[in-house]
């Protein structure tokens, strides 16, 4: 079997290391699993020293947060310029915005799994990420908020509602991952994101089932919450 010649060791500027260290790990990323995903690794595949990493990175650790906060910004343009591109109501926006998380999640998998993996549970470790992923979860609200003021869904809490909506897509990036939904097919998964989200808007229930939804008792209608349209 002929080898591959390796690539000459790239130089780098000071200040540029760590850039040239994080696309080493995503490039990493991108041919296999976070398991490959080491400090030794990355100094390989940016053709540095083994212990050029550690003048920016304390461990692994700090790696894996750098390159999911890399992913998060990355995920954020996404859903951004989707939901600006959708303005015919707030509801496509809101939907096309599900679209675009999926899509990175499809197109990027190892990344996607290292963003929300366990080794990243404790973000007050590492503020820039939780800065970054935050803007995420901020946009998301602020689609529900949009929906809001438009009278297309309830009154409450949005931080909740925009949980829960988190909750639905990642839920349905996981099970497409793990095999379990779409059956690998984008445009599937993409209809079936579409599908989630408008049920999560505006319910299963048929108009007659819906006024005796819990969600509609009299306590609910004196506090002035209101039943989704169908």
């Amino acid at each position: 079997m002929t080898r591959r010649p390796r690539s000459a060791p790239k130089s780098y500027h000071h200040g540029d290391l760590r850039e040239g260290l994080v696309e080493a790990a995503l490039a990493i990323l991108g041919r296999g699993s976070a398991a490959a995903l080491t400090l030794r690794a990355a100094a390989r595949e940016a053709g540095v020293s083994p212990a050029a990493p550690y003048r920016h990175f304390a461990d692994r650790d700090a790696l894996v947060a750098a390159v999911a906060e890399r992913g998060f910004a990355a995920l954020f343009d996404r859903m951004r310029a989707s939901a600006t591109r959708a303005r015919v109501s707030p509801e496509r926006g809101l939907q096309e915005i599900a679209v675009a998380y999926l899509r990175f999640a499809m197109e990027r998998p190892a990344e996607y799994r290292v963003m929300f993996g366990p080794e990243l549970a404790d973000r007050a470790r590492h503020a820039d990420l939780q800065q970054t992923s935050t803007r995420v979860f901020a946009l998301l609200a602020e689609g529900i908020a949009g929906l809001q003021r438009a009278g297309r869904v309830r009154a409450g809490d949005a931080h909740a509602m925009a949980l829960t909506a988190w909750a639905l897509v990642h839920g349905l990036a996981m099970l497409a991952l793990d095999g379990r939904a779409a059956d690998g097919d984008l445009a599937a998964l993409e209809r079936l994101g579409r599908t989630a989200t408008e049920l999560l808007m505006f319910g299963m229930a048929t108009p007659a089932a819906a006024v005796h939804s819990p969600s509609n008792t009299p306590a609910r209608r004196r506090s002035g919450a209101r039943v989704p349209r169908q």
